[in-house]
């Protein structure tokens, strides 16, 4: 897991921001029900998932 933003940067190739992968984490989702938790469908449009992690609010996913 990565520890702030700068990191977050430059270990991955990621297009999203660390505040949204964050939200979109599924280690730190309380859900363990969550049919996309562990997908990588959970992850924003921007990072080519399908933004379809309910962490994720309206308005982030639609600016993606």
């Amino acid at each position: 897991m990565y520890n702030n933003s700068r990191e977050f940067k430059e270990k991955t190739s990621f297009k999203c921001s660390y505040e949204d992968y964050m939200k979109c984490s599924f280690p730190k989702c309380d859900n363990k029900s969550c049919p996309h938790r562990e997908a990588f469908r959970r992850l924003p449009l921007s990072t080519g998932g399908l933004g379809l992690c309910p962490n994720l609010s309206k308005q982030i996913c639609d600016a993606l």
